[in-house]
C-alpha cells in the first residue's frame, strides 16, 4: 500500500431530526453536502474519521441517524468522542460502526482517543486513556502513527476556545513522545483550520461540516465559511500530505450574528 487516503469530519452536530439546524444551518444537509463533495472528487472511498461532537444533544436517535447515511453511503468508518456526545450511545446507535480505539491499515495505525469529561467543555485525557495510547502505541510498534482525538491540545488563537484545550495534555504529550513514530495528531472541536506544532509533534485542527468558528476571536463568533473537512494522504514511508477544503455551491449559510447563547 503506497498511500492510504483518509478524511476527517469533524463537529457534524447533528439532532434527532433532519431538520436539526445550527445557526441557521441543516446539519444533516451540510453533512451530506461534504460526502457529495468526497464523492466528487474522488475519494469517496476514503476511511472516514469522525472527530467528535457526531451531536449537538446525545441521543439513540441521532447517532441512528448517522449511522443509516453512513451506511447508505457504503462508508468505512472510524470514530470518537467529543464533549456534546455519549459514548454509551454512540455505541449503542453506530451499530455498523463499532467502536475501534486502534486501528491498523497497511504501514500505519491510527489511535482513537476521548478527550471529553462529563459536565465541562473542557478537555482531559483521563488515566484509561493514557494507558490505552500506552497499549496502542506498544501494539504499533514499528508503525507510523496518527492520534486523533476532539479537543486541541494547545492554543489555538481564539480566547474562548483555547480555555477549553485539553488541561493535562503534557501527559499526554510525555507519553506520545517517548515513541518515535508518532507523525501527526487529528483534532476537531475549534470549527477552524490550523497547522502547527505541538512540541516536537505536527499538530492539524480541522474545519466543521456545519459552521465554522472565527480565528482570532476573544469570544463566540462565526465567521461564515461554509462546511468544510480534511482530507490526508498517508505515505507507505510516514509522511503525510494534508489539505483542508471548504463546499463550493452549498446554499445555506449561517447567521454570522448568533451569540451562541
Amino acid at each position: 500500500m503506497d498511500c492510504l487516503q483518509i478524511t476527517q469530519i469533524t463537529d457534524l452536530h447533528l439532532g434527532a431530526e433532519a431538520n436539526a439546524n445550527f445557526a441557521g444551518v441543516n446539519t444533516l444537509d451540510s453533512f451530506k453536502a461534504v460526502l457529495k463533495a468526497l464523492d466528487a472528487q474522488g475519494r469517496g472511498d476514503d476511511l472516514l474519521l469522525l472527530s467528535g461532537d457526531l451531536s449537538a444533544e446525545p441521543s439513540a436517535e441521532t447517532y441512528l441517524l448517522l449511522n443509516q447515511v453512513l451506511k447508505e453511503n457504503h462508508k468505512r468508518v472510524i470514530w470518537l468522542p467529543g464533549n456534546h456526545d455519549d459514548f454509551e450511545l454512540m455505541r449503542a446507535g453506530l451499530i455498523n460502526y463499532p467502536p475501534s480505539p486502534v486501528t491498523e491499515l497497511g504501514n500505519w495505525g491510527i489511535l482513537t482517543l476521548d478527550s471529553s469529561q462529563p459536565g465541562t467543555p473542557i478537555g482531559h485525557i483521563a488515566d484509561e486513556q493514557l494507558q490505552q495510547v500506552k497499549m496502542g502505541l506498544e501494539k504499533l510498534a514499528g508503525k507510523a502513527v496518527l492520534i486523533a482525538m476532539h479537543h486541541s491540545p494547545v492554543e489555538v488563537g481564539c480566547r474562548w476556545l483555547d480555555a477549553q484545550k485539553i488541561e493535562n495534555a503534557g501527559d499526554l504529550y510525555d507519553l506520545l513522545i517517548q515513541h518515535g513514530n508518532v507523525k501527526a495528531v487529528l483534532t476537531g472541536h475549534v470549527h477552524q483550520q490550523f497547522d502547527g506544532k505541538w512540541g516536537d509533534l505536527a499538530l492539524h485542527t480541522t474545519p466543521s461540516s456545519c459552521i465554522q468558528f472565527k480565528q482570532n476571536s476573544d469570544d463566540f463568533a462565526l465567521s461564515g465559511e461554509p462546511p468544510g473537512y480534511r482530507w490526508l494522504d498517508l505515505m507507505a514511508d510516514g509522511l503525510i500530505v494534508t489539505g483542508v477544503e471548504f463546499i463550493d455551491g452549498f446554499d445555506q449559510s449561517p447567521d454570522v450574528q448568533n451569540t451562541g447563547s
